[in-house]
């Protein structure tokens, strides 16, 4: 029995355990090598959320009967083995007016297809990385994915001009990863 609901009843309490606050992260992206330049970097400062990051890896189950008793097996496969990552970023034009987070995204799809010019480019050329890293207040990390390869998938948002609107141009960017590793301090080995 856990006690009375009193301060000193509660391990967590006592040891003064810390809440994971959800906006205790950084994404780190790596853009594809032929489009990487010296505004890379700033992409981390204009992400402001992310979701998809895969949770568990679900499996269905299966089921038999002996006359009408059932009995139930997870699957013989998991449901899914990617990851599909959706971004929200900021966007801001630098002193040479260059909307330059939208430029890189922007490039980054072009590089599997220019509408354009109908051009079309093969995955050893588009892929790129994506790391994000979760931490508490101290900024000591506990929980980290690393995706890759990763790359841009579906349009971008556009920009709804609208001379009553007062908001700033934010960024909807999706992506498609074949793979992940994901570390977390105190994961149960099995």
């Amino acid at each position: 029995m856990a006690g009375l609901p009193h301060f000193d009843n509660s391990t967590a309490a006592t040891n003064y355990y810390e809440p994971i606050f959800l906006n205790q992260f950084e994404v780190i992206i790596n853009l594809p090598s032929s489009i990487q330049g010296s505004n890379d970097g700033l992409l981390v400062e204009h992400v402001k959320s992310i979701s998809g990051l895969p949770e568990l890896t679900g499996v269905g189950k299966v089921s038999q009967y002996y006359k009408f008793a059932e009995r139930t097996f997870a699957t013989g496969k998991p449901e899914k083995t990617t990851a599909e990552l959706s971004m929200e970023f900021e966007v801001n034009l630098n002193e040479e007016n260059d909307m330059y987070v939208y430029n890189m995204m922007r490039a980054w799809g072009d590089l599997t297809f220019d509408p354009l010019n109908g051009r079309q480019g093969l995955k050893k050329d588009y892929i790129g990385s994506i790391k994000v890293v979760i931490f508490n207040k101290a900024q000591e990390i506990f929980r980290e994915f690393n995706f890759s390869p990763a790359y841009l998938t579906g349009t971008l948002n556009e920009m709804a001009l609208g001379y009553e609107k007062g908001e700033i141009y934010k960024l909807t960017a999706k992506f498609q990863c074949d793979a992940y590793r994901e570390t977390r301090i105190g994961a149960i080995e099995v």
